[in-house]
C-alpha cells in the first residue's frame, strides 16, 4: 500500500481564487429577497466551481449531490461527490452546511478520497443493514439510505423509517425517528444566502513535510486489538517526523508504547464490524504532549511541545509554518446508543492549513488539514465551525 497521501500540494499551492457561482437563471428567490434556493443543480455547480478553482488540472468532476439532514430531520445542506474525469474513480467531496455562515464545512480534492457519508454507506452495505447502492449513487438515482449529520465531523447512513444508522467507522447507532422519516429520493427546500457573489481567494496555505503517514481505525485495530484516537494521532505525528511507516515495521509495539506513556485507559470493549473484540481507550489531553516528547527522546529525535485549551487558528498556522505538526482535540455533543446526549472528544493530527476569504463580504473560512484517525485520506475541516463544544491544542517543535 502506498502510504504517501500528500498528492494535491502542487496544484493547491497554485490556487488563488475560487469562483463559486451562486446565482443562475433557475434560482428561486426567498421571501426576504436575499436568499436563493439550493437546488441539486446549483449544488453541483457550486461544487464544480470549487474544484476548478482549487485544482487547475480540470481532472475533477462534481458527480452526485446527496441531501444532508440533521438529527431532527431538518435538511441542512448536501454532500457532493467528486470523480476523476479520466476514469470515474473517486476524487474527493465537499460538504455544504447551511447551519454555518461559511457554508463550506469540509472538503477533499485528493485522489481516491470519498466522503464520510459514502464510507458510511459502504459500512452499512457490508453489515447488511440495508441495501446500499454503489459509492457514486445519490438520492437522484434512488438511494435507499439517508445522509444524517451526527456531529461536526461525523455522518451516518440511516435507514428511512427506522432509528437504525451506521457511522463512517461501521458503528451501528440509533437516531431519532424524525431524522429517518424523510424519503431520500426527494429534495427538501434549503435557502442559502444569495448576497454572496461566490468569489473566494486563498489568503494563505502551508503544509508540514512532504510525507505525512495516516492510519485508519481498521488498520489500528487489526494490528493491536485496541483503539484510541489520541494514540493514533501521536503515532501519525511520530511516523511523519521520523519518516517511518510503522505499519510496515513495528506498529503494534509503537502504538502500545504510546498508549502506556500517555496513561490511556480502557473505557469500553466492543466488537468491530468484523466481530473482533476491541478495547477502546480514553486519553487525557494534557498527557499527549509529554507522552510523544518522551517517545521521541527514546528514539534520539527530541521535540518540545506546548498545549492548552481554546487554541487560536494562528497557533496551528505558526506550528505548520515552522514545519511541525500539531494535534487538535475537539469536543462534540454525541448521541449515545440509548438516545441520550453526552460530550465526546476526538483528537486528530494536523498537517496543514488554508484560509479562504469571501471577496463579497470578507468572511474567512479557516481550514485545518487533518488525519481524522478513522480513515486514511486527509480531511480539510472548517476549524471555525460553530458546533464544537470545546477545543484543545498540542503543538510540537523539533529541538535539533
Amino acid at each position: 500500500m502506498r502510504r504517501n497521501i500528500w498528492t494535491r500540494l502542487a496544484s493547491m499551492a497554485m490556487a488563488v481564487i475560487a469562483t463559486f457561482a451562486f446565482v443562475c437563471p433557475a434560482l428561486a428567490v426567498g421571501a426576504d429577497g436575499n436568499k436563493v434556493l439550493l437546488t441539486r443543480e446549483l449544488a453541483l455547480e457550486i461544487a464544480q466551481n470549487f474544484a476548478d478553482s482549487l485544482d487547475d488540472s480540470g481532472s475533477i468532476e462534481a458527480s452526485d449531490a446527496t441531501q444532508l439532514y440533521d438529527e431532527s430531520g431538518q435538511a441542512i445542506g448536501c454532500i457532493i461527490d467528486y470523480v476523476s474525469a479520466e476514469d470515474g474513480s473517486p476524487h474527493g467531496y465537499i460538504v455544504l452546511d447551511n447551519t454555518d455562515e461559511t457554508l463550506v464545512e469540509e472538503y477533499s480534492l485528493d485522489a481516491g478520497a470519498i466522503s464520510p457519508y459514502a464510507m458510511a454507506k459502504k459500512m452499512a452495505a457490508a453489515q447488511g443493514i440495508a441495501r446500499a447502492p454503489d459509492a457514486t449513487s445519490s438520492g437522484q438515482q434512488g438511494d435507499s439510505l439517508m445522509a444524517v449529520k451526527t456531529s461536526p465531523y461525523s455522518y451516518a447512513a440511516v435507514v428511512p423509517g427506522s432509528s437504525s444508522g451506521v457511522s463512517q467507522t461501521g458503528v451501528v447507532m440509533r437516531v431519532p425517528s424524525m431524522s429517518s422519516a424523510k424519503d431520500p429520493s426527494t429534495w427538501s427546500d434549503i435557502f442559502i444566502d444569495g448576497a454572496r457573489n461566490g468569489k473566494y481567494q486563498i489568503l494563505s496555505e502551508n503544509y508540514c513535510g512532504e510525507q505525512p503517514f495516516t492510519y485508519s481505525e481498521d488498520e489500528v485495530t487489526s494490528q493491536t486489538g485496541r483503539y484510541a484516537c489520541a494514540v493514533t494521532a501521536m503515532t501519525e505525528v511520530a511516523a511523519s517526523y521520523l519518516g517511518i511507516d510503522f505499519y510496515d515495521q513495528s506498529f503494534s509495539t509503537t502504538y502500545n508504547m504510546l498508549w502506556s506513556l500517555s496513561g490511556t485507559t480502557v473505557y469500553k470493549t466492543d466488537k468491530d464490524s468484523s466481530g473482533r473484540e476491541i478495547a477502546y481507550g480514553l486519553t487525557e489531553n494534557k498527557n499527549i504532549g509529554p507522552a510523544l516528547k518522551l517517545f521521541m527522546e527514546m528514539l534520539n529525535h527530541p521535540i518540545s511541545y506546548r498545549n492548552g485549551w481554546n487554541p487560536s487558528f494562528s497557533d496551528f498556522t505558526s506550528t505548520t509554518d515552522s514545519q511541525n505538526a500539531s494535534i487538535v482535540s475537539v469536543g462534540i455533543n454525541f448521541r449515545n446508543s440509548d438516545g441520550t446526549i453526552s460530550r465526546e472528544g476526538h483528537s486528530m493530527a494536523v498537517f496543514g492549513y488554508l484560509t479562504i476569504t469571501d471577496n463579497a463580504n470578507g468572511g474567512v473560512t479557516q481550514i485545518l488539514v487533518v488525519a481524522d484517525g478513522w480513515n486514511c485520506p486527509l480531511r480539510y475541516l472548517n476549524y471555525s465551525y460553530s458546533k464544537y463544544t470545546d477545543r484543545y491544542g498540542t503543538h510540537f517543535a523539533r529541538t535539533q
